[in-house]
């Protein structure tokens, strides 16, 4: 079994509920995504909220009311973006008691309307339990019976007015007590919310008969100030929401031109619009209105004041002003959109907006007829004057203090007050599955929905700040509706909700949302606003008093009295006369009044006089105290030079003190600064001996270096003069030989001519091998030590002389005690720096260091914790064969700090194949046209020929003689 859940505007599915999983599986509406919220409201009830993007309309969602220990047990979501369950709140409590210092609060009050059933036998869903809570039954027809959720409802305001209440009743309750505070220098809002076809319009206007929240506020803000009213244009406004204040003559310039001005707008207009229902019907609508009597007492009567209004409208999230003058009719034709700014106090207001002073309930109705003319309103299905905009009526009032005489206005700008009212008539949410609404409707509906749920969006993080003690942001900016009425939430005013709810059956489920948001709401906290009043000085009552003490002094000089240069003096000096009588003024008792005033102020002409005479006599006794103070004045002033001369004294002597500590101070400046010289250079001097330490160390070194290299460069000449020795030796050889050979026969065969030279060259290279390769004569050769090895003979003795001369050029063997293998030199820590990829030699000999760190890269730290560097390198000689180079050097520190590497010596590992023959080029034939034979290969065949055994496959450089 599954339910659904359908958007109640577009009748799109948002989520399924699905007995198999145990929870709701967020589907997401089929035409756009949709959202939800999860809802723990102060009945213990949890909610959830869907929100369709697409028309920006709230589902809500009772169903899901479980306890809140199964609520946690259950899955909720089942969905591929599952929701995560906030933490449940606690239930708001009473305010508590605050103490001195703390800002106090003041709950939103939301008030409940209900509006009579259209028909006598209509079903009803709402039903009034008290004066302050309703119940709401669900239909059978309505989304959430169909889903299972037929349970009762209960929801508590602040009071609840019932179909039978009067729109008296509702204004003294709601709007009443914000008139007060309006008039006291207080801000205040008022919001009518509730869905299409509820009230809304007719509890914020009414009809002229029965006035409604606007209207009465009118007739009860005139009642009030109507005796206390500025004249025209005294007020001003600086067009950055403030006031300024002028003199009478500049407020009479701009009255004449304002009614110049008016005139010929009434003329324009009159020509370019016939209007047979305008002003006709709205003197008619005037004649036939009924006011309100009621008024505040509680008022500054020192004070004057002037009323202000402005009318605007939120249409499609833009806002415009429906009294801005265009020469063209017609609902928000021609106006231009306004924006939103913050003053110097950040306060919003709707910049270049049109304020209009008003003098009585007349003109300010006038006004609002004027605006509403311009009103969005269009017809729907569920109602034919439908609103399609939020409209924001606001009433301001500015006031300031009389002088201390009474009669004119303190201009100063700090001493003007201002505060405001704003009534708003907010658009109902609807669904357009009911209203059947196509084009330019749904547009309008959209915005509607998406400007409430933003409403509704910031009071619940207001709310959820409030209870956990958060610091969200409160999304104010989303929304024109929001972003305008910021400081009200923020503090700036009180704020209360009329809630109109129309009790038909068919509207259960937009009722559900509307209450929902006002449970809310009525949870909200709203800073409590204490306007600052300065406070002048001047005497209370000044404005009557004046007015009682100019009749006064108009019917004594008619009686005779000199009392024309009486001035109105309220807050004397001092007292030229009892304190003032005791009178209460009211038309009946003023005659008595007037007697008891004259009577005093005969008696203050009296005392005047008296006064007069003792103001004499008081003048020569100030003169005679003035002339005992003027010699007083002459001795202290001659003990006050003597004391100034005293004094200039001490300050030389202070000056001289404080030229020495200065001396004191620079020359202990310049003893520290040769102090620092001195180290400077002590630090350098340091420097330099370590430097010279090193140099002292190098030079060693290089003189070991050098005599090393002089030393091998030695053993290398005295090496190289040996072989040219024996070099010259075989030469001489070779010459006695050619001597011998002229004298063999000339008739002797070619081939034995060949055998002859081949076995000439044999013995030349025997001779070479059996050289010795010492300088001792006592090493035998190294073929002797051969296994089997016979020693040749050869009969000439020729030959034999030329094998004795001949020489090994390879030279003795050298022992180098530098040349040392790498284990064998001793404990020090090595650095064996290898190539990255090492071609294995694959030796019976191989390196081996005992104490190394291997590496492939040097770095700056495995030189400074090591005492030697070896480095590998390996590469291809000329015969092909691998190479592999260990160069070997010692690590030295620099005088800078770091690290040096001395190379010492060089080790070499080299492969050679015995059995490999030299490259030579392709044979070649001798001049008298036999093919040159190699001697290695003619001495091998003449060694088997001749002796029985081949002689080693040794290639030896020998200097071959012509024959």
């Amino acid at each position: 079994m599954s339910d659904e859940v359908r958007c109640l505007a577009c009748d799109n599915v948002v989520a399924d509920h699905h007995d198999s999983c145990g929870g709701w599986q967020h589907r997401g509406c089929q035409t756009g995504l949709s959202r939800y919220k999860y809802n723990k409201l102060r009945s213990g009830i949890i909610t959830f909220d869907f929100i369709c993007n697409r028309c920006k309309f709230l589902s809500s969602q009772s169903s899901l009311s479980l306890p809140m220990p199964i609520m946690e047990s259950t899955p909720m979501f089942n969905s591929r973006t599952p929701m995560v369950p906030r933490k449940p709140r606690p239930t708001p409590r009473g305010r508590p008691v605050e103490r001195s210092g703390t800002v106090e609060q003041d709950p939103v009050e939301v008030f409940c309307r209900i509006r009579p059933p259209e028909q006598e036998e209509q079903e009803e869903c709402v039903t009034v339990v008290d004066h302050s809570t309703v119940k709401l039954s669900p239909p059978p027809t309505s989304f959430a019976f169909r889903n299972g959720n037929g349970k009762e409802q209960i929801y508590k305001f602040q009071q609840v007015f019932g179909p039978n209440c009067t729109q008296k009743d509702l204004f003294d309750r709601t709007t009443k007590p914000l008139v007060s505070d309006l008039l006291t220098g207080k801000n205040g809002l008022l919001f009518a919310y509730g869905v299409t076809g509820s009230g809304k319009t007719y509890t914020m206007e009414g009809i002229p008969q029965d006035g409604g929240i606007i209207r009465r506020t009118l007739d009860v803000v005139f009642n009030s100030i109507t005796e206390y009213q500025a004249k025209r244009c005294i007020f001003k406004t600086d067009g950055m929401n403030g006031f300024d204040a002028q003199s009478e003559s500049d407020a009479f310039s701009d009255r004449r031109r304002q009614d110049a001005l008016s005139g010929s707008r009434a003329t324009r207009t009159r020509k370019t619009r016939q209007d047979p229902g305008g002003s006709n019907s709205n003197s008619q609508n005037n004649s036939q209105r009924i006011p309100d009597i009621s008024r505040i007492d509680e008022i500054d009567e020192d004070n004057v004041f002037s009323i202000f209004v402005s009318y605007v409208e939120i249409y499609n999230n833009y806002i415009y002003d429906l009294l801005e003058y265009v020469q063209e009719v017609g609902p928000s034709r021609g106006l231009q959109t306004k924006i939103i700014r913050e003053d110097a106090q950040h306060n919003m207001y709707v910049h270049s907006c049109t304020e209009v002073e008003v003098k009585s309930p007349e003109d300010a109705l006038e006004v609002l007829h004027r605006g509403q003319k311009r009103r969005k309103i269009a017809y729907t299905r569920l109602n034919c004057e439908s609103s399609r905009s939020h409209s924001i009526f606001t009433i301001r009032v500015v006031q300031a203090p009389l002088d201390a005489q009474g009669e004119e206005v303190v201009t100063e700008k700090e001493n003007i007050t201002v505060s405001q009212l704003s009534l708003v008539d907010l658009a109902g949410s609807e669904r357009n599955v009911r209203t059947k609404a196509v084009g330019d409707r749904v547009k309008e509906a959209g915005n509607i929905n998406n400007s409430l749920m933003n409403l509704r969006t910031c009071i619940e993080i207001l709310r959820e700040n409030q209870l956990t003690g958060g610091n969200r942001k409160v999304p104010y900016r989303d929304s024109r509706l929001t972003h305008y009425f910021k400081n009200y939430f923020d503090g700036e005013g009180h704020v209360k909700m009329v809630v109109c709810i129309n009790p038909k059956a068919d509207d259960y489920d937009e009722t559900l949302t509307v209450m929902k948001f006002a449970e809310l709401a009525s949870e909200v906290q709203v800073q409590r606003c204490i306007q600052p009043r300065r406070d002048l000085g001047l005497p209370p009552g000044r404005r009557r008093a004046n007015q009682l003490f100019k009749e006064v002094r108009n019917r004594l000089q008619e009686e005779g009295y000199n009392a024309k240069n009486e001035v109105v003096d309220l807050s004397p000096i001092y007292s030229l006369a009892p304190d003032w009588p005791a009178v209460s003024y009211c038309p009946d008792t003023m005659e008595e009044v007037i007697t008891k005033l004259k009577t005093y102020l005969v008696k203050r002409i009296h005392n005047r006089e008296k006064l007069n005479t003792d103001l004499k006599d008081k003048i020569l006794s100030v003169r005679s105290h003035i002339a005992e103070m003027e010699n007083k004045n002459l001795v202290l002033n001659s003990e006050l030079r003597s004391i100034q001369t005293l004094y200039r004294d001490a300050l030389g002597t202070i000056r001289n003190l404080q030229a020495q500590v200065q001396n004191a101070e620079s020359a202990n400046d310049s003893l520290l600064k040769q102090l620092n010289e001195y180290q400077y250079l002590k630090v350098e001097c340091d420097v330099v001996r370590e430097e010279r330490d090193m140099a002292k160390v190098q030079g060693h070194l290089d003189k070991q270096r050098m005599k090393a290299r002089l030393k091998t460069k030695l053993e290398l000449e005295k090496e190289r003069l040996k072989n040219d020795m024996n070099t010259k030796l075989t030469q001489q050889k070779s010459e006695a030989i050619d001597l011998v050979l002229p004298v063999l026969s000339t008739n002797q065969s070619k081939i034995y001519r060949t055998q002859v030279k081949a076995l000439k060259e044999m013995l030349l290279v025997d001779d070479i091998r059996q050289t010795p390769r010492s300088s001792t004569e006592s090493e035998p050769p190294a073929a002797s030590a051969t296994p089997g090895f016979r020693p040749r003979t050869n009969s000439d003795p020729s030959i034999n002389t030329s094998q004795q001369q001949v020489v090994d050029l390879a030279g003795p063997a050298v022992v180098n005690l530098r040349h040392r293998r790498s284990r064998s030199q001793g404990c020090d820590k090595w650095v064996d720096h290898r190539p990255t990829q090492e071609v294995p030699t694959g030796t019976i000999l191989k390196p081996t260091l005992t104490r190394n760190k291997s590496v492939t890269r040097v770095r700056t730290d495995d030189l400074a914790k090591n005492h030697a560097y070896c480095l590998t390198t390996q590469r291809q000689d000329s015969h092909g064969e691998l190479e592999t180079k260990l160069y070997k050097g010692n690590i030295l520190p620099t005088a800078g700090g770091g690290t040096q590497v001395v190379f010492q010596d060089v080790e070499i590992l080299q492969q050679r194949d015995p059995m490999a023959t030299p490259q030579t080029s392709p044979r070649k034939r001798s001049s008298d046209g036999t093919p040159k034979v190699d001697h290695n290969t003619l001495q091998d065949r003449c060694a088997v020929g001749i002796q029985g055994y081949s002689t080693p496959n040794t290639h030896f450089s020998s200097k071959r003689s012509k024959m």
